[in-house]
């Protein structure tokens, strides 16, 4: 009986070292692949620093691999299709910001024109300028904004009026407008003297951030190796047989 439940409590202890060995072979290959991508995305920051990229002057040139480029763009606002992007705080204040498309060269690209105070009430909206005549917009290539999580619909219902949104999706963007919308965004540079409040400041991760990043994965994955070895090593040791009585 006792040579019966000895046998019972090593299967169940192997079991236990196959389950813990494949987790922590798991959690080491995630560890290593996510440093190996942060040294890639190291490398490609390195070459847009290397590279004197010039300043993109149409849609045309524009794609969704022109993230964080510089344009320069004419052409003119679409006031028919005005967007503001709800819960947006610039000095404890409450507020929007307010998207306009922007037509050039025959395509479309949504223009951040910054930060516009909120009414008193919630049930109202700031007042919308009208933006006339061409202008020659120079700013950065962003990707969405807003907020990662939606509370309820990105879209608020509405019967009138521009669309009030939490995230700027694209392509939901596009079918809702039924405009061909460029994949990026135009971020006016701060000192633009067009739009309102430019709230945000224009940073890109240096490659060296990247790089630490990838050094903490990799120290993880070495941490883990040994706290893993060292566990299985010693619940791997047999221990004695008990001897049946007579």
């Amino acid at each position: 009986m006792q040579t019966l439940f000895s046998s019972i409590r090593c299967y169940k202890l192997s079991t236990r070292l196959i389950s813990f060995a494949l987790f922590s072979l798991l959690a080491i290959t995630v560890c290593l692949k996510l440093g190996l991508w942060q040294l890639s995305r190291a490398q490609e920051k390195q070459i847009l620093l290397d590279i004197d990229q010039p300043t993109l002057t149409s849609l045309i040139q524009i794609t969704a691999s022109s993230l964080h480029r510089k344009v320069s763009l004419y052409g003119y606002f679409d006031n028919e299709a005005p967007i503001l992007l709800d819960n947006q705080t610039y000095k404890k204040q409450f507020g929007y910001h307010l998207y306009l498309p922007f037509h050039s060269d025959k395509h479309t690209i949504l223009v951040n024109l910054g930060w516009l105070a909120g009414p008193a009430t919630r049930s109202s909206l700031p007042d919308i300028p009208h933006f006339t005549g061409h202008y020659q917009l120079n700013g950065t290539l962003s990707a969405q904004q807003g907020s990662p999580l939606l509370l309820g619909e990105n879209i608020a219902p509405a019967t009138q009026g521009p669309l009030v949104i939490q995230r700027t999706d694209i392509p939901q963007l596009r079918t809702t407008l039924n405009m061909p919308l460029n994949p990026l965004l135009l971020q006016l540079n701060p000192d633009s003297h067009i739009g309102f409040s430019k709230t945000w400041t224009i940073t890109v991760m240096p490659p060296a951030k990247h790089t630490a990043y990838a050094v903490q994965w990799f120290a993880l994955a070495f941490a883990l190796s040994l706290s893993s070895g060292y566990w299985l090593k010693k619940y791997q040791t047999p221990s004695k047989p008990m001897q049946d009585k007579d």
